[in-house]
């Protein structure tokens, strides 16, 4: 009677089916692994080869591979399985697809065969390792969830620094899913911009703010509630933009026009330069706080050079780790590295033509 195969056999015979599928580039390193697992099968297979090669020649029959259990350690490119396991379980493989009525039940027959061919204590061991498997993609699968649930909850630990929205608060995750900036980190910001126009507390009155990797939109915000009169925001996490983003604008927009874009920030600056006749107005100010892990610094510069979006009087900042100082450019088009100052583990750079 066909009993199903348990959790190892279908293991070991799923091995050998992907190999069969891509059987010109995979069939070495089959060979490779299953000779790591099963280092004393693997030893008996070369004399059972020759002796079967040898046998194939004289029947006129060379040059097809029939596989014994002993020989499955030996696939290599180009193989063709006609046999797999003892001579009476035939499971024909080869250039022809399983059908896929019988092939749970031959499945669990060469599974069992190969079994057999096992000692007891190798046995044991690949069970175990396969139990200890499961418990830690378990453990991970519960980790991972719990991390994606607290990270999806929101708390109102932020604040707006300065303008007419000053002291409220806004939301945010609590792992890392929007990466604000540190309020001290945007509050220095905030104030050097200002003394970049004189101490002017009025400085970003009638500016455009473009927000790349918004998150929170806490710096487009904080724009807009010191008198900025348009912030387009740039995010790329759809659940963000409806659970943070949006709320936050609501209530701390103010009287400045918003923008949402929901997107890759890489995506929007590409497409600026592809079709700069669609870019109607360059913007006054563009913040860039990316993710730290996730991006590339050189092509975020590279995109930000020369870039439509930006005019001669424009200012740039970029918030980076110090892993990445080596790729920060003196000049950014038009534009000079100014100040290149360091929060903590946060670095910023700011270019703008003083």
């Amino acid at each position: 009677m066909y009993q199903q195969p348990c959790s190892f056999q279908r293991l070991v015979l799923r091995g050998v089916g992907k190999a069969h599928q891509a059987r010109r580039s995979s069939g070495d390193e089959l060979k490779e692994q299953l000779s790591e697992l099963f280092p004393e099968q693997a030893k008996k297979h070369t004399s059972t080869r020759k002796r079967q090669r040898d046998e194939d020649a004289s029947e006129d029959n060379y040059g097809r591979d029939e596989v014994t259990v002993e020989d499955v350690f030996s696939l290599e490119s180009g193989w063709s399985v006609e046999a797999l396991g003892e001579d009476d379980d035939i499971m024909q493989i080869g250039d022809e697809e399983w059908d896929s009525e019988d092939e749970e039940e031959e499945l669990g027959m060469a599974a069992r065969t190969l079994l057999r061919s096992l000692p007891r204590h190798r046995l044991k061991a690949l069970e175990s390792m396969e139990a200890d498997a499961k418990e830690v993609n378990a453990a991970v699968k519960v980790n991972a969830r719990r991390r994606t649930d607290a990270e999806r909850k929101l708390h109102r630990r932020l604040r707006i620094m300065g303008g007419t929205q000053a002291g409220k608060r806004i939301l945010s995750g609590r792992g890392e899913t929007t990466r604000p900036m540190m309020e001290k980190v945007r509050k220095a910001l905030f104030d050097m911009l200002q003394a970049f126009e004189g101490g002017d507390p009025a400085f970003l009155e009638g500016t455009r703010w473009l927000d790349l990797f918004a998150g929170t939109g806490s710096i487009g915000l904080e724009a807009l509630s010191r008198g900025a009169t348009h912030c387009q925001f740039i995010e790329l996490d759809s659940w963000v933009v409806q659970s943070v983003l949006g709320p936050n604008i609501e209530s701390c927009s103010g009287n400045g026009s918003t923008m949402i874009h929901t997107g890759k920030a890489e995506l929007f600056l590409k497409r600026a330069r592809e079709f700069p006749d669609l870019v109607r107005t360059p913007y006054d100010y563009i913040s860039v706080c990316p993710p730290y892990m996730e991006v590339s610094y050189e092509e975020l510069f590279e995109l930000l050079e020369g870039s439509p979006l930006l005019h001669q009087r424009s200012v740039v900042f970029v918030e980076y780790p110090q892993s990445a100082k080596k790729v920060v450019p003196d000049q950014l088009g038009m534009l000079p590295l100014v100040r290149d100052r360091k929060y903590g583990r946060t670095q910023l750079a700011v270019y703008a033509a003083l």
